[in-house]
């Protein structure tokens, strides 16, 4: 059977979509699966027969590609796991239609159970270690396993912080894979980046033997919300002989210097490629880095850019995480009860307790927009230096109020097994901070956008927030920081950092990335003058004078960090 003839069949495919949606499950692109299969395949070791296993099968599509990219299919052995029965069948029919010559065991039943208790009763005999494991594990996180579940995965599989099913298929994996194994898995690649996945980072680290990292970026390649990343390892061997590669693919408006079919073609090949999908891309390689420890985030290392951050380090008087502890704004858990535009219009009451309150509706560089404020009743204040709820009897107003709310507050029983009060806000920071000037600044954007709080506003949860924590001495520190913060100089090194983006050009400013922002020296002489310039800029009402102070800014933070500007 041609291998087209395989690929382009859609034998009964999607008629079960909606049911593995709901399980977390995302449909395997077919031009990404023969990707997989053939990069498995490249590194896989010549034997008589070869064991090939699928631990979330769905419909069989990684197998079908694998197959598809084998010279021959005598002395194949396919092994799936999965909890849906339709998946099963469908996949078993899928296969059995294109190879009947192949030798099948699906078996519906949890690979994760597997993994923990050996065959169990899943198995009808024992299973042999796995050649080959090609896999696109579903994407089920904390708050939709519930505590449960994920501390059962947390306690099995040694993961912590925000558990997702599929870093318990990773790590179920070691258990399975044989000595000369290679396995391919398509996983999102917020575990590049994200701070709750550096548990997991290091785990990989200290299993596998990593061969390979694409990571995907924004190429769409699935229709759900999913960056994908591809994984290509094999056991830990003592002395690796080799370093792992590293590519990344992200859409850029820079001119193209070659073409390619798609993002998954145009991955292999350097520098900015246009695709048929009428998109340019951006393709960097080099090799995996990380700063101090596997935990740490991970990159491309290229010469180029390494150079490029050295001299970056070298001017760096301090980073923004040593000004101050990047916090995120209150959680209420309850907004349409705590948090309103107008509480006398939508209430006819204006409670005791109502703060101002930033969201990312007020967003702007360098101040806070004219946008309407909201206001939040905020039910927590300081006690002898420790917070505390307030003492809701000495507030009539905002007690009525809450007392018309209480069974849906009193529904959030995470709230009550907590032992906290039924009216409080779930993370409600600390009530001495919000006195203090702070930055404050949207996590999801394409261009940096920070701005100065001096008003004494709650920030919410859809923001991030500073003060000056740990250098007080430094009384224009914050100026600097929004300096540095909103200019072109810190987009660069964002790219170059993190290299991490989300669709349509958007950046993720969270802590674990802005933390690392650099600083130059308060009390250089470019650096007075950038202060200068923000407060100018910050009282500006004129916009054309506030679009040339914000351009010489731009220019004064290139030269404080002793690098040319590069032409964008």
């Amino acid at each position: 059977m041609s291998r087209d003839c395989i690929l382009d069949s859609t034998v009964d495919r999607y008629q079960h979509v909606g049911c593995r949606k709901s399980e977390g499950a995302h449909y395997t692109p077919t031009r990404l699966s023969q990707f997989v299969s053939e990069k498995i395949i490249e590194k896989l070791k010549k034997k008589e027969s070869i064991v090939i296993a699928d631990p979330a099968i769905g419909d069989g599509e990684l197998i079908l590609s694998f197959l598809s990219s084998l010279d021959s299919t005598d002395n194949i052995e396919v092994i799936g796991f999965d909890i849906n029965l339709e998946s099963i069948e469908l996949s078993k029919k899928r296969i059995l239609n294109f190879y009947p010559n192949v030798r099948i065991n699906l078996i519906h039943g949890d690979y994760l159970d597997y993994c923990i208790n050996g065959n169990s009763d899943l198995c009808e005999y024992k299973l042999p270690k796995f050649d080959a494991i090609i896999a696109n594990p579903p994407y089920v996180r904390t708050q939709v396993l519930g505590a449960e579940q994920s501390q059962f995965l947390s306690k099995n599989f040694g993961l912590k912080g925000r558990v997702d099913i599929y870093q318990a298929f990773l790590i179920g994996m070691s258990k399975c894979l044989s000595e000369d194994g290679v396995a391919g898995v398509i996983v999102s690649n917020r575990f590049l980046t994200t701070k709750g996945t550096g548990a997991l980072r290091q785990s990989l680290h200290d299993l596998y033997d990593i061969y390979n990292i694409w990571d995907f970026g924004d190429t769409k390649l699935f229709e759900a919300a999913v960056l994908p990343a591809v994984l290509l390892f094999k056991m830990k061997a003592e002395k690796p002989d080799f370093s792992t590669e590293f590519r990344s693919i992200y859409e850029t408006n820079e001119n193209e210097v070659d073409f390619a079919e798609t993002p998954v073609d145009a991955i292999s090949l350097d520098g900015v490629v246009r695709c048929s999908n009428g998109k340019n891309y951006l393709i960097k390689a080099g090799l995996l880095d990380y700063d101090s420890s596997p935990k740490d985030i991970w990159r491309v290392k290229d010469l180029t850019s390494e150079k490029w951050l050295d001299d970056v380090y070298r001017k760096t008087w301090a980073t923004f995480g040593e000004v101050g502890k990047i916090r995120v704004g209150v959680k209420t858990t309850a907004d349409n009860v705590f948090i309103k535009s107008s509480w006398i219009d939508e209430t006819g009451l204006v409670p005791e307790l109502i703060r101002p309150l930033i969201t990312h509706h007020v967003a702007e560089r360098f101040k806070q927009s004219d946008a309407e404020t909201k206001y939040i009743l905020y039910t927590h204040e300081m006690v002898n230096g420790k917070r505390k709820a307030i003492d809701i009897d000495k507030y009539p107003i905002s007690k009525m109020y809450l007392e018309q709310h209480r069974v849906q507050l009193e529904g959030r029983n995470y709230v009550i097994e907590a032992n906290r009060k039924w009216f409080e806000i779930w993370v409600p920071q600390s009530p001495l901070l919000w006195a203090e000037n702070k930055i404050v600044f949207r996590d999801i954007c394409e261009e940096p956008t920070f701005w100065l709080d001096n008003k004494q506003s709650i920030v919410n949860g859809d923001c991030y927030w500073m003060v000056n924590d740990y250098k007080k001495e430094e009384t224009d520190l914050l100026w600097l920081v929004l300096a540095v913060a909103n200019s072109k100089f810190i987009e660069y090194f964002y790219d170059i950092k993190f290299n991490n983006k989300l669709y349509s050009n958007k950046r993720r400013f969270i802590s674990q990335y802005v933390e690392q922002f650099p600083l130059p020296d308060p009390k250089s002489v470019i650096s007075v003058k950038m202060i200068m310039l923000a407060k100018s800029i910050y009282n500006c009402t004129d916009k054309q004078e506030r679009n040339e102070s914000e351009k010489l800014l731009d220019d004064l933070v290139w030269e404080a960090f002793d690098l040319p500007c590069p032409i964008f």
